[in-house]
Protein backbone atom coordinates (compact mmCIF):
# COMPACT_ATOMS: atom_id res chain seq x y z
CA UNK A 1 0.00 0.00 0.00
CA UNK A 2 1.04 3.08 -0.92
CA UNK A 3 2.10 5.83 1.65
CA UNK A 4 -0.47 8.16 2.82
CA UNK A 5 0.30 11.70 1.25
CA UNK A 6 0.35 14.84 3.53
CA UNK A 7 -1.99 18.27 2.96
CA UNK A 8 0.50 20.30 2.91
CA UNK A 9 -0.39 24.05 1.81
CA UNK A 10 1.28 24.05 -1.25
CA UNK A 11 -0.34 20.88 -2.61
CA UNK A 12 -2.65 22.40 -5.67
CA UNK A 13 -4.89 19.20 -6.81
CA UNK A 14 -4.12 19.25 -10.36
CA UNK A 15 -7.36 19.10 -12.62
CA UNK A 16 -8.04 20.75 -16.27
CA UNK A 17 -9.50 23.79 -15.87
CA UNK A 18 -12.70 23.20 -17.02
CA UNK A 19 -13.14 21.12 -13.57
CA UNK A 20 -11.83 23.98 -12.11
CA UNK A 21 -13.84 26.46 -13.06
CA UNK A 22 -18.18 27.32 -12.30
CA UNK A 23 -20.27 27.94 -15.41
CA UNK A 24 -23.23 30.03 -13.69
CA UNK A 25 -23.30 33.02 -11.43
CA UNK A 26 -23.27 32.96 -8.09
CA UNK A 27 -25.31 36.71 -8.06
CA UNK A 28 -26.22 36.40 -4.06
CA UNK A 29 -23.16 35.10 -2.84
CA UNK A 30 -21.29 38.09 -4.69
CA UNK A 31 -23.63 40.61 -3.69
CA UNK A 32 -23.25 38.91 0.38
CA UNK A 33 -19.36 39.22 -0.29
CA UNK A 34 -19.41 43.23 -1.52
CA UNK A 35 -21.51 44.25 0.59
CA UNK A 36 -19.33 44.06 3.87
CA UNK A 37 -22.07 42.12 5.88
CA UNK A 38 -21.53 38.59 7.81
CA UNK A 39 -21.51 36.04 4.95
CA UNK A 40 -23.12 32.56 5.60
CA UNK A 41 -23.06 29.81 3.19
CA UNK A 42 -24.31 26.26 4.47
CA UNK A 43 -22.54 22.57 3.50
CA UNK A 44 -25.77 20.29 3.21
CA UNK A 45 -24.80 16.91 2.19
CA UNK A 46 -24.29 13.29 3.85
CA UNK A 47 -21.08 11.53 4.92
CA UNK A 48 -18.34 13.29 3.23
CA UNK A 49 -19.67 16.70 3.97
CA UNK A 50 -20.19 15.84 7.56
CA UNK A 51 -16.47 15.16 7.36
CA UNK A 52 -16.66 11.13 8.10
CA UNK A 53 -12.98 9.73 7.25
CA UNK A 54 -11.09 13.16 8.68
CA UNK A 55 -8.63 12.38 11.34
CA UNK A 56 -10.73 15.47 13.31
CA UNK A 57 -13.67 17.25 12.65
CA UNK A 58 -11.25 20.73 11.58
CA UNK A 59 -10.32 18.82 8.37
CA UNK A 60 -14.22 18.23 6.60
CA UNK A 61 -14.23 20.02 3.55
CA UNK A 62 -16.62 22.82 4.99
CA UNK A 63 -14.31 23.85 7.74
CA UNK A 64 -11.20 23.88 4.96
CA UNK A 65 -13.24 26.16 2.93
CA UNK A 66 -14.13 28.40 5.48
CA UNK A 67 -10.26 28.98 6.32
CA UNK A 68 -9.28 29.65 2.97
CA UNK A 69 -12.44 32.00 2.51
CA UNK A 70 -11.56 34.11 5.35
CA UNK A 71 -7.58 34.61 4.17
CA UNK A 72 -8.61 35.61 0.69
CA UNK A 73 -11.44 37.99 2.41
CA UNK A 74 -9.84 38.89 5.51
CA UNK A 75 -12.38 41.57 5.96
CA UNK A 76 -15.64 40.26 6.02
CA UNK A 77 -16.69 37.38 8.22
CA UNK A 78 -17.55 34.37 6.47
CA UNK A 79 -19.03 31.48 7.78
CA UNK A 80 -19.51 28.05 6.54
CA UNK A 81 -21.68 26.10 8.46
CA UNK A 82 -21.60 21.94 8.21
CA UNK A 83 -25.13 20.12 7.95
CA UNK A 84 -24.16 17.06 6.82
CA UNK A 85 -25.28 14.42 8.38
CA UNK A 86 -23.81 10.69 7.08
CA UNK A 87 -26.26 8.51 5.09
CA UNK A 88 -28.52 10.40 4.21
CA UNK A 89 -30.23 10.12 0.18
CA UNK A 90 -31.34 13.04 -1.17
CA UNK A 91 -34.64 12.98 0.01
CA UNK A 92 -33.71 13.15 2.94
CA UNK A 93 -32.15 16.56 2.66
CA UNK A 94 -34.82 17.64 0.64
CA UNK A 95 -36.93 17.71 4.09
CA UNK A 96 -33.68 19.35 6.04
CA UNK A 97 -33.60 21.79 3.23
CA UNK A 98 -36.89 23.45 4.91
CA UNK A 99 -36.38 22.99 8.40
CA UNK A 100 -32.38 23.32 9.02
CA UNK A 101 -31.66 25.26 5.93
CA UNK A 102 -34.06 28.21 4.89
CA UNK A 103 -33.94 29.29 8.73
CA UNK A 104 -30.53 30.12 8.64
CA UNK A 105 -30.90 32.24 5.69
CA UNK A 106 -27.15 31.69 3.87
CA UNK A 107 -26.37 33.10 0.59
CA UNK A 108 -25.09 30.01 -0.46
CA UNK A 109 -25.85 26.47 -0.06
CA UNK A 110 -23.11 23.73 -1.72
CA UNK A 111 -25.40 20.64 -1.68
CA UNK A 112 -23.64 17.66 -1.75
CA UNK A 113 -25.31 14.53 -2.68
CA UNK A 114 -25.77 11.49 -4.98
CA UNK A 115 -23.55 9.05 -4.38
CA UNK A 116 -26.01 7.21 -1.18
CA UNK A 117 -28.90 7.34 -3.94
CA UNK A 118 -26.31 5.90 -6.33
CA UNK A 119 -25.14 3.23 -4.20
CA UNK A 120 -28.93 2.12 -2.55
CA UNK A 121 -29.96 1.79 -6.21
CA UNK A 122 -32.79 4.56 -5.77
CA UNK A 123 -35.06 5.49 -9.07
CA UNK A 124 -32.74 7.99 -11.29
CA UNK A 125 -35.95 9.69 -12.11
CA UNK A 126 -36.93 10.41 -8.74
CA UNK A 127 -33.41 11.40 -7.45
CA UNK A 128 -33.78 14.04 -10.15
CA UNK A 129 -37.03 14.98 -9.34
CA UNK A 130 -36.06 15.53 -5.98
CA UNK A 131 -32.88 17.65 -6.44
CA UNK A 132 -34.87 19.65 -8.96
CA UNK A 133 -37.10 20.36 -6.06
CA UNK A 134 -34.70 21.04 -3.85
CA UNK A 135 -33.11 23.43 -6.29
CA UNK A 136 -36.14 25.54 -6.78
CA UNK A 137 -37.04 25.91 -2.56
CA UNK A 138 -33.75 27.73 -2.71
CA UNK A 139 -33.52 29.55 -5.28
CA UNK A 140 -37.18 31.14 -4.70
CA UNK A 141 -35.76 32.36 -1.50
CA UNK A 142 -33.25 33.99 -3.42
CA UNK A 143 -30.23 31.50 -1.95
CA UNK A 144 -27.63 30.55 -4.74
CA UNK A 145 -26.83 26.70 -5.34
CA UNK A 146 -23.96 24.72 -5.70
CA UNK A 147 -24.13 20.89 -6.17
CA UNK A 148 -21.03 19.18 -5.36
CA UNK A 149 -21.48 15.64 -6.86
CA UNK A 150 -19.96 11.78 -5.74
CA UNK A 151 -16.28 11.46 -4.88
CA UNK A 152 -14.23 8.86 -6.58
CA UNK A 153 -13.85 5.84 -4.94
CA UNK A 154 -12.52 2.43 -6.90
CA UNK A 155 -15.84 0.75 -6.34
CA UNK A 156 -18.07 3.06 -7.71
CA UNK A 157 -17.06 1.73 -11.45
CA UNK A 158 -18.45 -1.79 -10.08
CA UNK A 159 -21.97 -0.31 -9.00
CA UNK A 160 -24.68 -1.49 -11.53
CA UNK A 161 -25.97 2.01 -12.81
CA UNK A 162 -23.52 4.79 -10.82
CA UNK A 163 -22.24 6.44 -13.35
CA UNK A 164 -26.07 7.79 -14.17
CA UNK A 165 -26.04 9.42 -11.35
CA UNK A 166 -22.66 11.52 -11.77
CA UNK A 167 -24.23 12.11 -15.30
CA UNK A 168 -27.52 12.80 -13.82
CA UNK A 169 -26.15 15.63 -11.68
CA UNK A 170 -24.32 17.30 -14.80
CA UNK A 171 -27.39 17.66 -16.33
CA UNK A 172 -29.46 18.92 -13.03
CA UNK A 173 -26.99 21.74 -12.89
CA UNK A 174 -27.00 22.58 -16.46
CA UNK A 175 -30.95 22.77 -16.41
CA UNK A 176 -31.37 24.60 -13.86
CA UNK A 177 -27.89 27.10 -14.71
CA UNK A 178 -26.32 26.46 -11.32
CA UNK A 179 -23.04 25.52 -10.90
CA UNK A 180 -21.05 21.68 -9.98
CA UNK A 181 -18.20 20.95 -8.93
CA UNK A 182 -17.73 17.72 -10.50
CA UNK A 183 -15.95 16.29 -8.07
CA UNK A 184 -15.90 12.60 -9.30
CA UNK A 185 -14.01 13.67 -12.25
CA UNK A 186 -11.44 15.85 -10.28
CA UNK A 187 -11.01 12.86 -8.01
CA UNK A 188 -10.71 10.29 -10.83
CA UNK A 189 -8.39 12.67 -12.63
CA UNK A 190 -6.09 12.86 -9.85
CA UNK A 191 -5.74 9.34 -9.70
CA UNK A 192 -5.52 9.01 -13.56
CA UNK A 193 -2.55 11.63 -13.60
CA UNK A 194 -0.87 9.76 -10.77
CA UNK A 195 -0.69 12.62 -8.60
CA UNK A 196 -2.31 10.41 -5.63
CA UNK A 197 -3.41 6.97 -5.08
CA UNK A 198 -6.70 5.65 -4.30
CA UNK A 199 -5.46 4.90 -0.48
CA UNK A 200 -4.08 8.61 -0.85
CA UNK A 201 -6.96 10.24 -1.54
CA UNK A 202 -9.62 8.13 0.83
CA UNK A 203 -9.96 6.99 4.28
CA UNK A 204 -9.28 3.45 5.12
CA UNK A 205 -12.61 2.01 4.13
CA UNK A 206 -11.24 2.93 0.89
CA UNK A 207 -14.95 5.15 0.50
CA UNK A 208 -14.91 8.03 2.20
CA UNK A 209 -12.40 10.88 1.79
CA UNK A 210 -9.42 11.56 3.84
CA UNK A 211 -7.38 14.80 5.07
CA UNK A 212 -5.95 15.25 1.95
CA UNK A 213 -9.01 14.87 -0.09
CA UNK A 214 -10.81 17.29 2.27
CA UNK A 215 -8.02 19.93 1.42
CA UNK A 216 -8.39 19.55 -1.69
CA UNK A 217 -11.88 20.58 -2.17
CA UNK A 218 -11.84 23.24 0.46
CA UNK A 219 -9.04 24.89 -1.83
CA UNK A 220 -10.84 24.02 -4.92
CA UNK A 221 -14.26 25.41 -3.92
CA UNK A 222 -12.63 28.56 -2.64
CA UNK A 223 -11.17 29.45 -5.89
CA UNK A 224 -14.13 28.55 -7.74
CA UNK A 225 -16.25 30.65 -5.94
CA UNK A 226 -13.34 33.33 -5.52
CA UNK A 227 -13.29 33.18 -9.29
CA UNK A 228 -17.16 33.51 -10.02
CA UNK A 229 -17.35 36.27 -7.38
CA UNK A 230 -15.40 38.18 -9.60
CA UNK A 231 -16.74 37.69 -12.31
CA UNK A 232 -13.79 35.44 -13.75
CA UNK A 233 -15.34 32.09 -14.47
CA UNK A 234 -14.08 29.52 -17.00
CA UNK A 235 -16.80 29.25 -18.66
CA UNK A 236 -20.81 29.59 -19.19
CA UNK A 237 -23.68 27.99 -19.59
CA UNK A 238 -25.07 29.53 -23.30
CA UNK A 239 -28.26 31.62 -22.24
CA UNK A 240 -31.53 29.23 -22.08
CA UNK A 241 -33.55 29.18 -25.71
CA UNK A 242 -36.26 26.60 -24.40
CA UNK A 243 -34.66 23.69 -25.71
CA UNK A 244 -34.09 20.73 -23.60
CA UNK A 245 -31.17 19.74 -21.85
CA UNK A 246 -28.77 17.72 -24.03
CA UNK A 247 -28.22 14.48 -22.10
CA UNK A 248 -24.34 13.72 -21.39
CA UNK A 249 -23.72 10.10 -22.39
CA UNK A 250 -22.21 8.05 -18.99
CA UNK A 251 -19.24 7.11 -20.90
CA UNK A 252 -18.09 10.88 -21.27
CA UNK A 253 -17.83 10.77 -17.02
CA UNK A 254 -13.90 10.75 -16.49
Amino acid sequence: MAPPAKAGAGQRCQAPENLLRFKAPLPRLASAVSSGKPVRIVALGSSSTQGVGASKPDFAYPRKLQSELRRRYPDRKITVENLGVGGQLASDMLVRIKKDVLPRRPALVIWQTGVNDAMRHVDINDFRETVLKGIDELKEKNIDVVLLDMQYFPRSEKIRGFARYVVAMQEIAAGRKVPILRRFAIMKHMVKTAQFTPQQLLARDLFHPNDVTYGCMGRILADALQGDISGQQFAKYPPADGKPVKSVSASSVR
